[in-house]
């Protein structure tokens, strides 16, 4: 259910410009300037206080009924060097910025840093545009440093401590700076999040618990940090489980701007291995016969896997081996997407007897498989039994064959199963899925005839045992793999994960109108979607291929040339997929990521895969996003086809772009 929709429509004005020669427009028409400093507007005239060494925003918004053009910022200071003015872009008389009535505003930046041996500099910002509402064309405001404070600068601010193996832990150090004038004095803290979070600060150790996290700790001797020196505090986390772990550490002190807070994640992003079957079952096979099962190991992160070993723990007393020769030379690094095949083979020598519970007693063993991934160590199960062959035998069809594009529902049955005793009276159906594909078998895995949505680009193996009358199980699993590929120029994906949400199978609404998961949405933008009325492009009336308008008319007559988005996902895992057959050339295209609405669910990790032609060109996974985060992701270039991820944010070079509490128009 998306949020009711307001659609503006807006009104042809014919207005008659004023007479006089300087062009000027009537009072209907006009600009009306607004200035703010992201606390408190400016009046003209008036003063903005700014710290040393920290960036302070403007904004310029306009609330009349005309385009304000902005031709000219002038800084002029008492001292040279003291104060530093950046706007992108540096408007000029020729090459004006536009700002539009109710529309973004443009924000520049200033920069105060303090200059040896000078008295307290002040500073002047002149801004020119054309007339306004009041009948001005200039907008003036001093600029003055603000009295000697202490200045809390932490590093790093965002601590990641990317992949923490299993029952393994990772210290970090965090600075603390007072980059003010007078003394820093940290009174106290706020530790919440991941009970596996530990902080050692001012000689001791604490852990997250309710009352650190809700009451906080107030220190027995403040910390006092003197102005220019620093102090550091060590972070540690200890895995307890694969999930992503968040924490927060809020610092509480003399700082005007208190409290500070650091943000701490561990295994939300790195290297994965996912190991398809996770059991290695052979079900039964004849005695003295060889048999082999391909054992898929792939790289899910969004860094390369190293396999470093591959050993038998328990090889069946020599029943059960692999083709070493598929390994090839270890280590061996996987790059994320990429998938590795290691045959395993199982040659029973005597028929299995049966046990008390009227099965056959099983031949077992187990294969570990050591990397650099949360789990280290990865042991695989290995079964099977000897028989004779009196057991029934399984088989499966798949009306859509073998090879499907995505968003195909496959038919499978088991009709073609027979038994030499009696009847075939049950069925029992598993599937190992892509990484992401949350699909289940309809109406349930245990009739002859179920169905099976594969939404998702890669391997689906599905396996099927069978019962006869007497309850034997099959002698061994029958396995079909349907290749699930996008035969279009770009396909792009989108899955993702919310940890609230502990069913993120089920679909629709609960019976107060709430989603029973939640809501992330695919965006695909065409260049033209920018410009100065909608400088980011996304939630474009037309160039923006999202739910909105999942068919745009982007290209020439006809559909050939346009995106689709053919899947929207509104209740949680997703995925949400894109298709365009035949992008045009010369052009760059963007993909981005929308947190709609988290219906109460909190956090979530989203994966983005883009194809080319079906070959795999990029994948980012797992990076979280919190209600109405807008993240920026790739550019596709056309025709050659390259995916370039777009970095830049948080605090390092690698990190996602995403803008927090995204500005949504018309909805």
């Amino acid at each position: 259910m998306r949020r009711a929709m307001t659609v503006t429509v807006g009104l042809g004005l014919v207005l008659l410009a004023a007479c006089g020669g300087d062009g000027g427009f009537t009072q209907g028409d006009a600009p009306s300037l607004e200035v703010n400093d992201g606390t408190n507007p400016v009046s003209q005239n008036g003063t903005v206080t700014v710290a040393a060494n920290v960036p302070t925003r403007i904004s310029v918004s306009n609330t009349g009924t005309g385009a304000l053009e902005i031709k000219q910022i002038v800084l002029s200071s008492s001292v040279d060097g003291a104060f530093t003015l950046s706007s992108l872009p540096m408007p000029t008389a020729d090459e004006p910025i536009y700002v539009y009535p109710d529309d973004y505003a443009h924000e520049f930046t200033l920069i105060y840093t303090p200059v040896a041996g000078s008295i307290r500099p002040t500073a002047t910002v002149t801004l020119v545009t054309n007339k306004t509402i009041e009948g001005t064309e200039t907008f003036k405001f001093e600029v003055s440093p603000e009295v000697a404070t202490p200045r809390l600068l932490v590093q790093p601010q965002v601590v990641d401590f990317d992949t923490v193996s299993e029952g393994a832990s990772s210290t970090k150090a965090v600075a603390l700076l007072n980059t003010g004038a007078v003394d820093l004095v940290i009174s106290g803290f706020y530790l919440s999040g991941s009970p596996g979070y530990t902080v050692d600060f001012a000689g001791q150790s604490y852990v997250v618990t309710a009352e650190t996290a809700s009451t906080g700790i107030t220190l027995a001797t403040p910390v006092t940090i003197a102005s220019g020196a620093s102090q550091h505090l060590d972070i540690t986390y200890t895995a307890s489980g694969p999930e992503p772990a968040e924490g927060e550490l809020t610092l509480l002190s003399n700082d005007p701007n208190s409290p500070t807070v650091i943000q701490m994640y561990a295994n939300v992003a790195g290297p994965c291995i996912q190991v398809s079957p996770t059991r290695v079952d052979f079900g039964g096979k004849l005695v003295g016969q060889q048999s082999t099962i391909n054992l898929q190991i792939q790289s899910c992160g969004d860094r390369a896997l190293t396999i470093s070993n591959v050993q038998w723990v328990d090889d069946g007393f020599g029943m059960f081996a692999m083709t070493d020769i598929a390994l090839g030379t270890l280590p061996v690094d996987l790059e994320p997407g990429q998938t590795l095949y290691l045959p395993i083979i199982y040659t029973p020598v005597a028929v299995s007897p049966v046990g008390s519970s009227g099965s056959p007693e099983l031949d077992e063993g187990m294969l570990r498989i050591t990397s650099n991934a949360y789990i280290a160590n990865y042991d695989v199960e290995v079964s099977g039994f000897g028989t004779d062959g009196s057991c029934p035998n399984a088989n499966i069809t798949v009306t859509e064959g073998e090879e499907v594009i995505p968003q195909t529902t496959l038919h499978l049955s088991a009709a073609g199963s027979a038994a030499t005793n009696g009847a075939i009276t049950g069925w029992e159906w598993s599937v190992v899925q892509p990484s992401g594909s949350a699909s289940v078998f309809l109406p349930s895995p245990y009739v002859e005839k179920p169905t099976f949505e594969a939404n998702v680009v890669g391997e689906y193996i599905f396996r099927l045992k069978v019962y006869d009358a007497l309850g034997t199980v099959s002698c061994e699993e029958a396995t079909y793999t349907v290749y699930v590929t996008s035969p279009e120029a770009i396909h792009v994906e989108l899955l993702w994960t919310t940890p609230g949400d502990v069913d993120e199978t089920d679909t629709g609404y609960t019976a107060f109108g709430e989603s029973v998961g939640s809501d992330v949405d695919l965006h695909f933008l065409h260049p033209n979607a920018i410009n100065a009325f909608n400088p980011t492009g996304w939630f474009d009336s037309r160039y923006d291929c999202y739910w909105s308008d999942t068919a745009p008319n982007w290209g020439g007559a006809g559909a050939t040339d346009d995106p689709s988005l053919d899947r929207d996902d509104t209740d949680g895992a997703g995925p949400e997929n894109l298709n365009l057959a035949f992008p045009e050339n010369g052009t760059s295209y963007k993909v981005g990521v929308h947190y709609w609405d988290d219906w109460g669910y909190g956090i979530s990790f989203a994966t983005i895969r883009v194809y080319i032609y079906g070959q795999l060109r990029m994948q980012w996974a797992n990076v979280q996003l919190v209600n109405f985060d807008m993240w920026d992701v790739a550019t596709i270039a056309w025709p050659s086809g390259s995916v370039t991820k777009l970095e830049g944010g948080g605090s390092g070079s690698n990190q996602p772009v995403i803008t927090h509490d995204y500005p949504v128009p018309f909805f």
